[in-house]
């Protein structure tokens, strides 16, 4: 049985009659003020630029082994990592941060006279994310639709510059590298010629056995391949840590090869080594100089490691507030103030 206190449904009805054009002052006016807020709100434009991941020619330099436990200031890159996340770390670093900051006057836009500031405040307007195709997406928010679509396109280019650099430093430090190696090979090439030609000379014979001489060039390639190989973890040692995957499968491949060269026998006759020695400073210097014209074409080279898919264009179109939605919502909070103004004023009322 229903209590006299508790009303249905009709009897809540005919109580709330009193109070609903208050509750309709409610909602109108809490629609048209978040119709207001929406309008006058300042526009946010999203701009948006999609590239591929960079790409290496076959020169030996490849981005993901570049960058491996590469020790660059302000940039974090994992030591185990693929093209696309060794992008996103260069992508998010301060370092690019901070070129774009002075590039387009960020701290004026910001308006602070902090640097950090206006960095953080950037990555905090940028987003960057792969793609299920693997390409980049790099997305900036910006008051402006022209400089959030420069932005998006600068960082596509800092990108690029960025790769530029770290290949041809890594390229000329080879070189440098390589030449002085290259010096030294041929000198003693010298010396073993001309050791070689005075034995000849001395003893009247510079004649070995077929199986003598297999052996000779057997262990020739070993000594020529450790050379090479020293060489090339040399040069990692000078831009990669010394626990990046690089340096470590360097080290295993010259371990083997050392390994090999344990287990050579030893060579009796003087004419054997010295033939020996010849041949390996022959193929140390013939692979040396083939490293040398490589580090000289990669220091040289000047093209372009980004492919921008998608450049970005100035936004037509605000990406925030969306009025629409906000002019619901409003409506919608305003309606609920309203049913639960009513509700409170008809069990406040007296009887």
């Amino acid at each position: 049985m229903t209590s006299e206190h508790e009303p249905n449904i009709s009897g809540y009805a005919a109580s709330a009659k009193p109070y609903i054009r208050g509750a309709m002052v409610i909602v109108f006016v809490g629609t048209l003020l978040t119709a207001a807020v929406a309008l006058v709100w300042p526009p946010t434009y999203r701009a948006e630029t999609v590239l591929l991941p960079p790409t290496e020619e076959e020169t030996g330099f490849s981005v993901s082994s570049m960058f491996r436990g590469l020790n660059v200031p302000g940039i974090r890159v994992p030591s185990r990592s693929g093209p696309e996340d060794v992008t996103m770390a260069i992508l998010r670093s301060r370092r690019i941060a901070e070129i774009l900051v002075g590039r387009f006057d960020l701290k004026t836009v910001y308006k602070t006279k902090r640097e950090d500031i206006a960095i953080r405040q950037l990555q905090e307007r940028s987003a960057f994310k792969v793609g299920e195709t693997g390409t980049i997406v790099i997305r900036v928010e910006d008051r402006e639709p022209k400089r959030a679509a420069d932005l998006a396109n600068a960082y596509a280019q800092e990108l690029d510059r960025f790769n530029r650099e770290i290949r041809m430093t890594k390229g000329r430090r080879m070189r440098v590298f390589v030449e002085q190696r290259l010096h030294e090979t041929e000198q003693d090439l010298q010396a073993a010629e001309e050791a070689l030609r005075r034995y000849g000379e001395k003893n009247r014979t510079v004649a070995l056995s077929p199986g003598q001489l297999t052996a000779v060039e057997g262990s020739a390639r070993l000594f020529a391949s450790q050379a090479a190989l020293d060489v090339q973890l040399g040069v990692a040692r000078q831009y990669a840590a010394e626990n990046s995957e690089e340096v470590q499968r360097l080290r295993q491949q010259l371990d083997q090869v050392n390994r090999l060269i344990g287990n050579l026998p030893e060579l009796g006759l003087e004419l054997a080594r010295l033939v020996r020695e010849v041949k390996i400073q022959e193929q140390v210097f013939s692979l040396l100089s083939a490293q040398h014209e490589e580090a000289r074409i990669t220091e040289a080279r000047d093209v372009t490691t980004v492919e921008v898919l998608d450049p970005a264009d100035p936004p037509e179109r605000r990406f925030w507030p969306r009025r629409g939605l906000l002019t619901g919502l409003g409506f919608m909070i305003s309606t609920f103030v309203a049913l639960v103004w009513i509700a409170w004023s008809v069990r406040s009322r007296p009887d």
